[in-house]
């Protein structure tokens, strides 16, 4: 007998529901690698904190901060993203058809060539470290700046082996929508740096935080995800170069490998650049960038990370109605909220400075530097989360040779804006061009999603921006005016003091978030509506 087709009501309740059911677990999955970034974003300022008290803004630290660069640079363009972009939609649409098996031959090969490649590059890069990082940072003049730089460039080069390999592993986690090892992962690594520069500081100095990082990369990234996966991981070491998927994963993963984008240029661009203004910039560019990545990251980074093995499923499942609306809902949420953050951030940005960093060595001229720095990083928070989500579509699709040839001509058209802005307005010209180019960034790949005819509703975004918009300016303006009104009345406005720095700091806070809320309780943007409700949940259980 012939099964009844469900009717058009039913099919589209079915529809919703199953909307509603992943939407709830990449919701889960995004506030647990939030809660991930929230916690290693606090153990990163207390590394800096550290670092800075120790060592001051100078030689060392810029050093320091400097020898991951060329790390950072070997790993991009030989791994190229190929874990979270391009692994992960290759992976999970073999999940999806059923095609288990092959989808482990596939990681084989991925793991033997490119993590042997990745081993020769690294061995390479510490033989000829002494030559590449003069070229690198052409600032550093001093013979013992370079030289520790060098060395700490060869601790940290090891680790990025731990980092492709855990990596691997742990884009088959995802593909599974197991989550929780990456977020203990980076919590692991930060922890074993801080202890690394606490107990190995009296014997190697600054060089103890580069020691931390490599025991931090093979403990968490490495170890993690390959002890959560141990039952599940098929591996044989293979070369099956010529097979399909080898094939069709080279083929993503070449333009990420060859191209460069500004996500990922930006800090060495800072590095370059930097190197050649006073001493301690490169340091006060990090610390200042930093403190707008960590709230980007808590909401921008772990979204998109969340995101995109839910559109890679939509996009093998042929539903490009649902991925729109799912891609347009994800960059609406999280731009308005982006533009709270960076509200928020910018009005508390003086006091959190002195709070964070005003310890040992650090100077007030460092404090009042890295709080202008941070103002201008702010001004591009909602198109940094924007980029991360935008971007997935793309490689949910498969598809990383537009995206990277959108960025990499941005990045051309941004270099002039990095070297005229450094010239005429120093360090803070830097930052001001990470926040302009950004933006330039964000605009091209999402018009250049909507031309090649990709589903994404634009109305929600632009209400999106208009709402939280017109609610971050009324928020800030409130808190800025107590901040004004304490500084004139009770005087608090050098911040000789920490409890001053502290006062200021919670007060300017509260008033922030108590207009956010009262905006959000008056205006009910949709946007707030998922908070506001389970806010309004938890008050009706306690009373």
């Amino acid at each position: 007998m012939k099964q009844q087709e469900p009717s058009g009501d039913v099919a589209q309740s079915e529809k919703k529901d199953q909307q509603r059911s992943m939407g709830r677990r990449m919701g889960v999955a995004a506030l647990m690698l939030s809660a991930s970034t929230f916690l290693s974003g606090i153990l990163g300022f207390l590394r800096d904190v550290l670092v800075t008290s120790w060592y001051a803004a100078g030689i060392e630290s810029d050093a320091y901060y400097a020898a991951f660069k060329l790390p950072d640079m070997m790993n991009y363009f030989l791994a190229g993203g190929t874990l979270s972009i391009t692994f992960i939609p290759l992976f999970s649409a073999y999940l999806a058809r059923g095609e288990e098996e092959q989808g482990w031959r596939l990681f084989s090969t991925v793991a033997t060539v490119l993590g042997a490649l990745l081993l020769v590059a690294t061995a390479v890069m510490m033989i000829f470290a002494p030559e590449i990082i003069p070229v690198i940072f052409p600032g550093f003049e001093s013979a013992k700046q370079v030289e520790l730089t060098v060395s700490m460039t060869r601790i940290v080069l090891p680790a990025q082996v731990a980092f492709y390999i855990g990596g691997l592993v742990q884009a088959t986690l995802f593909s599974r929508e197991t989550f929780w090892p990456a977020a203990i992962s980076p919590l692991v690594y930060n922890v074993a740096i801080i202890l690394g520069g606490w107990l190995l500081g009296g014997w190697f100095g600054i060089q103890g935080f580069s020691i931390g990082a490599l025991v931090g990369a093979v403990l968490g990234p490495l170890m993690i995800p390959c002890w959560v996966a141990r039952r599940d991981i098929r591996f044989k070491p293979n070369v099956e170069v010529r097979s399909e998927g080898f094939k069709k994963f080279i083929a993503l993963t070449l333009p990420l490998m060859l191209g460069a984008t500004l996500i990922t240029v930006d800090s060495w661009l800072h590095a370059y650049f930097g190197s050649s203004q006073a001493e301690g910039s490169v340091t006060l560019l990090n610390h200042s960038r930093k403190l707008m990545v960590f709230l980007f990251a808590i909401i921008g980074q772990a979204a998109g990370q969340a995101a995109l093995p839910f559109l890679a499923k939509l996009h093998a499942q042929g539903k490009e109605e649902e991925m729109g609306e799912m891609l347009s809902g994800s960059l609406s949420r999280v731009v308005f909220l982006a533009l709270f953050a960076a509200a928020g951030l910018a009005v508390v940005g003086e006091p959190l400075v002195y709070v964070l960093y005003f310890h040992g060595a650090f100077s007030v001229e460092d404090a009042r530097i890295t709080t202008g720095l941070l103002w201008l990083f702010c001004l591009g928070m909602g198109s940094w989360v924007a980029q991360t989500i935008a971007v997935r579509a793309f490689y949910a699709r498969q598809d990383t040779l537009t995206p990277m040839i959108v960025g990499t001509l941005v990045l051309g058209v941004s270099l002039p804006v990095y070297w005229s802005l450094n010239a005429s307005l120093g360090v803070y010209g830097l930052a001001l061009a990470t926040s302009v180019s950004i933006t330039m960034n964000v605009m091209a790949i999402i018009g250049v999603y909507k031309w090649r005819g990709g589903m994404l509703p634009l109305g929600p975004l632009g209400g999106a921006i208009f709402r939280g918009g017109a609610g971050a300016v009324l928020a800030f303006g409130a808190a800025y005016g107590v901040g004004v009104l304490m500084e004139r009345v009770v005087g608090l406005d050098h911040f000789e003091r920490m409890w001053e720095a502290l006062v200021v700091l919670s007060t300017q806070g509260v008033c922030f978030v108590a207009v956010m809320l009262a905006y959000f309780l008056v205006v009910r943007p949709r946007e707030s509506e998922v908070v506001m409700a389970k806010v309004r949940r938890k008050l009706l259980k306690r009373g």
